[in-house]
């Protein structure tokens, strides 16, 4: 058994990287499934040779602790969402083991708490307010909407657009409101709704990965969002394209992005998070304190040689003795080609024909594809990220931005032509 061991919280999604970048260092890690990734959906059966939180603990926290420090757990990393917040609860806990700071660690994965602590360390942000039923929201909300603007509905707690709506009448307000606080929530509890301020267009949403150490904050990617919304008000991605690290938008997303990881008090390990820019500057609209999910850090490391999750395992090795001290944090990245994430969506309900796979594989620029839908089965419309996940998805390269848009548009159109309106 190893003096020094890694334990990693519901490794789906990005998550299922780390092991084998580890094991590249000898370092052992122990998987651990919860609950909460069955339930939201991020995983749909158990992860191998991983051990089960309700089965093989009991749910107890006590008995999880006990493991750890029997098994010299030094390091602990949220494999996904909805591991963020035992992940965070553990690094308090065990000896010798970096954590962020232990003041109101809630704020990093309750928007409410979240957009609580950036206006109280005079971040700029969005004007937030939290409900917890329907009766509770104020008559301000309805007279913005009257008064023709539109807001943005979301779960305080929450992941991958899921109940993230955009309304425009009160009617609207209320239901999309009554949706969050009176279901299950995503992580199998219920959500406080929060109300939000629309950002005002023209507004563009870019995603910001970063890395902390005990050196301060590194940034690793930057990529912004092609989206439209749906006839629902729902936000459907089209694709995530990698900005060059000179482009004139990325050093002002970078220093917001710095403010906002000291106001949520991150020290260690990775962060993804989802800003708005445009006319007001940049504004934070989401937050995970974990690498960026679907994958996204493999397509990274492809394009740049560096990614979260290799600087978290090389950070781990670092701690653990086995690598090499870096000289000093990398302070950007550069990109060997243009790349994005292609993600497929339907606009109605449909059935998948099946062979888009094959049909995709091998077009110019299209590195990989993960075709998730099954042939036979119909999909519902598109209302989030995670059910493009569930469809599927592509990335694509290219030498220059226009050579990337014609590929990417091409991939689209494709794929279009193996669903059939159920």
């Amino acid at each position: 058994m190893s003096d020094n061991s890694v334990l990693i919280v519901d490794p789906v999604s990005s998550g299922k990287l780390y092991p084998a970048v580890l094991a590249e260092y000898g370092i052992e890690t122990i998987l651990l499934d919860t609950a909460q990734a069955l339930v939201s959906g991020f995983r749909t059966a158990p992860t191998p040779g991983a051990l089960d939180f309700e089965a093989d603990f009991g749910s107890s926290y006590e008995r999880l602790l006990r493991m750890c420090r029997d098994r010299s757990v030094r390091y602990v990393i949220a494999g996904s969402e909805p591991g963020v917040e035992l992940c965070e609860r553990l690094r308090g806990d065990l000896p010798d083991c970096p954590g962020s700071d232990t003041t109101l660690p809630m704020r990093r994965w309750d928007k409410q708490y979240m957009f609580e602590a950036l206006a109280a360390a005079g971040v700029p942000s969005l004007n937030t307010r939290s409900v917890e039923t329907p009766d509770a929201i104020a008559a301000t909300a309805f007279a913005e909407l009257r008064g023709g603007r539109k807001l943005v509905v979301k779960p305080a707690r929450g992941a991958a657009s899921v109940d993230v709506r955009s309304v425009e009448t009160p009617a609207e307000l209320t239901a999309a409101v009554a949706a969050i606080t009176d279901g299950a929530g995503l992580f199998g509890s219920g959500s406080a709704a929060l109300i939000q301020q629309m950002y005002p267009a023209p507004r563009i949403e870019y995603a910001v990965d970063t890395f902390s150490t005990e050196h301060g904050h590194e940034l690793l990617c930057v990529s912004v969002y092609d989206k439209w919304v749906s006839a629902s008000g729902d936000f459907v991605y089209e694709r995530g394209r990698w900005l060059e690290h000179d482009d004139p938008v990325v050093g002002e997303l970078a220093e917001y992005a710095s403010r906002v990881l000291d106001a949520l008090g991150v020290r260690v390990g990775p962060a993804h998070m989802e800003i708005m820019s445009g006319s007001l500057g940049p504004r934070l609209i989401d937050f995970g304190a974990r690498a960026h999910g679907i994958g996204h850090p493999q397509q990274t490391y492809q394009l740049t040689g560096n990614s979260q999750i290799h600087r978290e395992c090389a950070y781990i090795a670092e701690r653990f003795g086995l690598g090499r001290p870096a000289a000093e944090p990398r302070s950007g990245y550069v990109l060997a080609q243009r790349g994005a994430l292609v993600l497929f969506s339907i606009d109605r309900a449909s059935r998948y024909l099946g062979g888009a796979d094959a049909e995709l594989t091998g077009l110019p620029g299209v590195r990989e594809v993960r075709m998730a839908a099954e042939p036979g089965r119909t999909y519902p419309a598109t209302r989030s990220m995670m059910d493009s996940v569930a469809l599927g998805l592509a990335f694509v390269v290219a030498d220059d931005a226009d050579e990337l848009d014609i590929r990417c548009a091409d991939v689209r159109k494709r794929v279009g032509d193996f669903f059939t309106p159920a």
